[in-house]
C-alpha cells in the first residue's frame, strides 16, 4: 500500500501538468508562463518593455483564491514546464534559460487575492 501511495504521488501531478500543458493559455509576451484558471483578471496593464539584456515585464493579477494559493498553483505548473522555483513565506523565484519570474504579494492594500509577477532577465 505504501508503494502504491508513493507511485501515486509521484504520478499524480505529472499528470496533471501533462493535462495542463495541452490546455495552457499563456502570458502575453512571457516565456512559458500559463495563465491558471485561478487568474480572474490582470489588474490594469501590464508593464512589458525590452532591454539589452532581455525582456522585463510586471503583471499584477487578482485571484479567486489567496497569494499563497497562487504561488503554490504556480510552483507547480512552472516546474511542470522546465522551471526551477525556490519558494519562501513571502515569494517565489523561477529561473529557466535566461530569465528569472519573481511572484510576491503586494505591500500595499488592498492585497488580498492579488499577486505580482515580474519577469526579468537573468544577469
Amino acid at each position: 500500500m505504501r508503494k502504491l501511495c508513493v507511485i501515486c504521488a509521484i504520478i499524480v501531478p505529472v499528470l496533471c501538468n501533462a493535462a495542463y500543458a495541452q490546455n495552457d493559455v499563456f502570458l502575453e509576451g512571457l516565456p512559458d508562463v500559463p495563465q491558471l484558471e485561478m487568474v480572474i483578471a490582470i489588474e490594469g496593464d501590464p508593464v512589458i518593455f525590452d532591454t539589452p539584456s532581455g525582456t522585463v515585464a510586471e503583471y499584477t493579477f487578482l485571484l479567486s483564491g489567496t497569494s499563497d494559493d497562487a504561488i503554490k498553483a504556480y510552483n507547480a505548473a512552472l516546474t511542470g514546464l522546465g522551471w526551477a522555483c525556490i519558494q519562501n513565506a513571502e515569494a517565489m523565484t523561477c529561473a529557466r534559460e535566461e530569465n528569472r519570474l519573481v511572484f510576491t504579494k503586494p505591500e500595499e492594500t488592498p492585497k488580498d487575492h492579488r499577486i505580482i509577477l515580474r519577469l526579468e532577465p537573468v544577469e
